[in-house]
């Protein structure tokens, strides 16, 4: 630094103080858990149930607790028991007050501040008729109060005198100057200070009390004493995992199918912990609402908006009517004697409704990502060429098709009734000895992306459809006409139905250079009594989509027609099929 006035410097950086780390004087207390995670287990709609574990020695009340108290625990997730010894007795939060020396930053306010603060440097001073160059000496806090609260009129030759008059407030500084030794002055006498690269960054020490959340746990008075194993398990959000998958495709009906799991943790910094992703969907019925024990004001409140119909036959608000029941108490704590297993969902082995995928001694700070590979395993693929046909009819006589499930948007043109969409689709058959989740799929063959979809939920043993793209090289064309119409032909609550009946056709045509697999169907309102090359009829009870007026009663039925079958190259083929319905 150079040759600035103290005063100046000072004044530019004043600003507010940053306090830093705090060192509590319950860190020796017995009786504290330190709590580890040493089991998670994530599901994807981004809640965690975390297993906690830590040891203490319980105070002489047999008490033990932790300042680690869960803000958004589930209502009825929250379970806390010891490995060994006495059963717990109780669990209780609250809030605590605690005493706390915290270190605080911030520029120095005064010269012998700034000469407290660089130890070590060399710096040229001014007091009052000298000017001393020296090196700055660290000034134990116990030589304070041996130091003059009034200094000397200071001589060029008499630089250690000093006076009787104490004061155990006054700064003071050392500086080793040549040829005079240790020079030890009070702060206030000094009115400049000069030197290079000094530091004006000012440490000091404030002591507080501060408010916080803590969790005890009450084993009892034969506890006293005794190293206590405990296990803390609960439900919480913050913490998801999303599965993302990669296919590559081979050659001979092959792929490669990639899992991986893309980690969001926004709840705790784990170090080291057992990490488990579930596949499955929880219920969990109170999961937006907090547990008591997380401290949270509008508990009772929440849970009457979630379940008004248990909080009519539950008073959460009066707890004393528990305690107060002798009976009752004690079939709790006998029922807390055993110790609870953790849960098992699954795992490497066979569970009904979930399974699991382990990483072991996961290292993910709080706020941070991780993509993690799980696993990588051939599966058999085919093509699929397929085509969804929707008819939705009308009391106007002018009957609708659509092609694909997905579309909705009311309007029809000419070549669109001409020419439905051939989907090119993967059929994707799970021999692996995993259950496939819901999460986006990454196709590619060689370098070349193919497409990106949703790779559905898909059991072992079981199969899947993958679509690719609308393959515009597989040609359709579809037309219904009137065989029949009968004029009254149905009564009904005072309306008049006529019976009609129309020939479908569906004309195919394959002009690639290889065999092509299809798969069609056909959605119509009425009964299909006739269809041609092998397809199959699935009837129904009447839907309302199928018909484009609401005056129309539910006289009719519905009809799935299913064809599968396979064109070779440049082949040409009709498909019909007969349907009749009231209108």
């Amino acid at each position: 630094m150079g040759r600035y006035s103290v005063w100046v410097l000072m004044a530019v950086l004043l600003g507010g103080c940053e306090a830093h780390g705090a060192e509590r004087k319950a860190e020796g207390r017995p009786g504290m858990l330190r709590l580890e995670t040493e089991r998670v287990v994530v599901f994807k709609d981004g809640y965690a149930l975390l297993v906690k574990r830590a040891e203490a020695v319980a105070d002489a009340r047999g008490t033990v607790f932790t300042d680690e108290v869960p803000e958004n625990a589930v209502l009825g997730t929250f379970w806390a028991w010891s490995e060994r010894g006495p059963a717990v007795r109780a669990m209780r939060a609250e809030w605590v007050e605690q005493e706390v020396d915290k270190e605080e930053r911030g520029a120095c306010t005064d010269p012998a501040a700034i000469l407290s603060a660089n130890p070590g440097k060399r710096v040229t001073i001014e007091v009052e008729g000298a000017t001393l160059t020296g090196t700055v000496l660290a000034v134990p806090a116990s030589v304070v109060a041996e130091v003059p609260a009034h200094s000397p009129r200071y001589g060029l030759s008499g630089l250690e005198a000093s006076v009787s008059a104490m004061s155990p407030h006054t700064p003071v500084v050392a500086l080793s100057v040549p040829e005079r030794g240790t020079v030890v002055l009070a702060g206030r006498d000094i009115r400049r200070v000069e030197g290079p690269e000094l530091s004006l960054e000012c440490k000091r020490t404030v002591h507080l009390t501060e408010r916080r959340k803590r969790l005890s746990l009450d084993f009892g008075a034969e506890a006293a004493g005794k190293n206590l194993a405990v296990r803390l398990v609960y439900f919480t959000p913050g913490l998801r995992w999303v599965p993302t998958y990669r296919l590559d495709l081979k050659d001979g009906g092959k792929g490669l199918l990639s899992l991986q799991a893309e980690l969001l943790n926004e709840l705790e910094d784990l170090r080291g912990a057992n990490v488990e992703l579930i596949v499955g969907v929880p219920n969990f019925r109170f999961r937006d609402v907090s547990s008591p024990l997380s401290l949270e004001g509008a508990v009772r409140q929440t849970l009457a908006q979630a379940a008004p119909s248990l909080m009519n036959s539950m008073n959460i608000a009066n707890n004393a009517t528990f305690s107060q029941n002798a009976a009752e108490w004690d079939g709790a704590q006998q029922a807390q004697s055993a110790v609870p297993n953790l849960p098992n969902l699954g795992g490497s082995g066979d569970s009904p409704d979930f399974f699991l995928h382990s990483i072991p001694a996961l290292v993910l700070a709080k706020g941070a990502r991780a993509l993690v590979p799980l696993w990588r395993e051939e599966v058999p693929v085919r093509d699929l060429y397929t085509l969804e046909v929707r008819v939705r009819r009308d009391s106007n006589n002018s009957d609708m098709v659509r092609y694909g499930s997905s579309d909705s948007s009311g309007r029809v043109s000419p070549l669109r009734l001409a020419r439905g969409e051939v989907w090119h689709q993967l059929e994707l058959k799970n021999d692996t000895k995993y259950p496939l989740t819901t999460g986006p799929v990454l196709v590619m063959r060689g370098q070349v992306p193919q497409a990106q979809e949703l790779l559905t939920y898909t059991p072992r043993g079981g199969s899947t459809l993958v679509p690719l793209t609308i393959a515009t090289d597989v040609r359709t064309l579809h037309e219904e006409t009137e065989l029949e119409r009968k004029l009254d032909a149905l009564k009904r609550n005072g309306h008049s139905f006529s019976l009609i009946r129309k020939k479908g056709t569906l004309a195919l045509s394959n002009p690639r250079g290889e065999r092509t697999p299809l798969r069609i169907r056909l959605s119509t309102g009425g009964k299909v009594e006739q269809v041609s090359d092998g397809g199959r009829v699935k009837p129904d009870d009447y839907r309302d989509d199928d018909w484009g007026s609401s005056t129309l009663e539910a006289v009719n039925t519905h009809s799935d027609v299913e064809w599968t079958l396979t064109l070779e190259p440049g082949e040409r083929r009709t498909l019909t099929y007969e349907v009749g319905f009231w209108r």
